[in-house]
């Protein structure tokens, strides 16, 4: 099995390398990648953002067109010309036979995204200087495109090999060579030196190679059923709508509020609303979390129903602060859930004290009216800023939990999103690596539901004049 899973795999990575419609999405692909630094002439100090930017999204969006060609090409042609029948026909079940055409593909487009990766990081390089290009680097960098056709047209000419995939690999040797000199070759600009490649960009490339990853097995799986034209559509509207998928159905997911500070690790948001007794219907948003964690603001917590009073802690609370009676400055050390906290505002020296436990409690049996009103509190730890909650009423003052139907597309339709880190490096971040093992989880869990999906599609697909299973 694993030796026909081999064979079946290489060979559509060699047929896909081979395709002429390859090479023409790469060189085109390549093509603009260098040039981007053209344009970048005519912005001011933002030319490395233009250039990363667009270089990113022609990296994904033609990963994306190359993937859904040739995973029609490696599939609806066997079919339609009948090698798919005849590979069926030998001890090669259709799971195996699926599967390897999966990774093969994936072979493929990964030689795709090394190339552009590669072509973006020289690219950046070239356009180092915000009033000029360094036209070294570009010309070795286009002279080695030039030099990879060259040498493949000989190549071609003696041993009648493939001309596309004898020009894919020369190009693996020679860009790559590129970069290695353009990183080490000295380049003063107005007494400044400037390094070598951005290598501190290659964590957002690998999650653009997760995103073509997703694709290309996507359009694996619907090119069982589907031809080329039929795929290419179906791909571009969820293409459309995983892009879309945070405005679409990410703002009505369940995000889980709790009325009790939540334990773990991550970021501690808090929102509140006012609650009437006038707002015995659902009520609108609350208040926009805030963020309540150590570094944002000095915070402390009370376990009691009645604690006592803070004092003053100067312009550095966190340097003078000591447990006192009832109050912690880490919620876990409490011995019971957290009734009240109070927050330290060093500028003008005073607590913000708040009871966010049994608000309700602390009306008056005899009030009325908005004398009767009380101030509800919800928590929720998370590592990226929550949405707004909405919902509740006077009686039951907590938040609508959201969608279900929402939540389950929002899981099931991939959120291209995750994978564009392009306004992250712009603000100067650092992606951490621990975001960028999590992408691969979640790609390797994506491959695989849609591997079993393929294999679903065409376990009883026709191939030929007959069905084998």
């Amino acid at each position: 099995m694993f030796t026909a899973l081999y064979q079946i795999a290489k060979n559509t990575f060699r047929e896909s390398l081979r395709e002429p419609i390859f090479l023409l999405v790469l060189l085109s692909a390549l093509c603009m990648i260098g040039l981007f630094p053209v344009f970048s002439m005519f912005v001011f100090r933002a030319q490395e953002k233009l250039v990363v930017d667009s270089a990113m999204a022609t990296t994904m969006i033609f990963g994306w067109v190359i993937a859904v060609l040739i995973a029609s090409y490696a599939i609806s042609r066997e079919i339609d010309n009948g090698t798919a029948l005849l590979l069926l026909s030998k001890p090669v079940r259709r799971p195996v036979f699926i599967i390897a055409k999966i990774l093969g593909i994936l072979g493929a487009v990964t030689v795709f995204w090394f190339l552009c990766a590669v072509a973006t990081l020289i690219s950046l390089r070239i356009a180092a200087d915000q009033f000029r290009i360094d036209m070294t680097v570009m010309g070795l960098y286009f002279g080695a495109i030039a030099l990879s056709f060259v040498l493949a047209a000989v190549h071609n000419y003696v041993t009648r090999s493939s001309f596309p995939m004898t020009t894919v690999l020369v190009m693996t040797i020679l860009i790559p060579i590129v970069a290695i000199i353009a990183h080490f070759l000295k380049y003063e600009s107005y007494g400044e030196e400037h390094p070598g490649l951005a290598l501190h960009i290659i964590p957002a490339l690998v999650l653009i190679l997760y995103s073509v990853w997703a694709m290309a097995s996507l359009a694996t799986a619907l090119s069982t059923r589907f031809n080329l034209v039929s795929n290419l559509l179906i791909c571009s509207v969820l293409f459309m709508v995983g892009l879309m998928s945070d405005y679409l159905l990410g703002r009505h997911t369940r995000e889980p509020w709790s009325d009790t500070v939540p334990a773990g690790k991550a970021t501690l948001w808090i929102s509140q609303y006012r609650f009437a007794p006038t707002e015995m219907g659902a009520v609108g948003k609350w208040e926009r979390p805030e963020k309540i964690d150590a570094g944002e603001a000095f915070v402390v917590w009370s376990d009691q129903k009645n604690p006592s009073e803070l004092s003053v802690m100067g312009a550095q609370p966190e340097k003078l602060w000591n447990d006192r009676a009832g109050w912690k400055d880490n919620v876990a050390d409490l011995d019971g859930p957290a009734r009240h906290l109070a927050i330290y505002d060093p500028e003008t020296q005073t607590w913000d004290k708040r009871q966010i436990l049994d608000e309700a409690a602390t009306v008056p049996p005899s009030a009325k009216g908005l004398d009767a009103a009380y101030v509800s509190y919800v928590f929720r730890r998370s590592n990226n800023p929550p949405r707004v909650p909405t919902g509740g009423t006077y009686v039951s003052p907590y938040p609508n939990g959201g969608s279900f139907l929402a939540s389950t597309l929002y899981a099931f339709i991939p959120n291209w999103q995750l994978f564009w880190m392009a306004d992250a490096l712009a603000a100067k971040k650092t992606i951490p690596t621990s975001y960028v093992v999590y992408g691969g989880v979640y790609v390797v869990i994506m491959i695989v539901f849609f591997m079993l999906l393929a294999i679903a599609l065409f376990w009883n697909r026709e191939v030929g004049k007959q069905i084998i299973v």
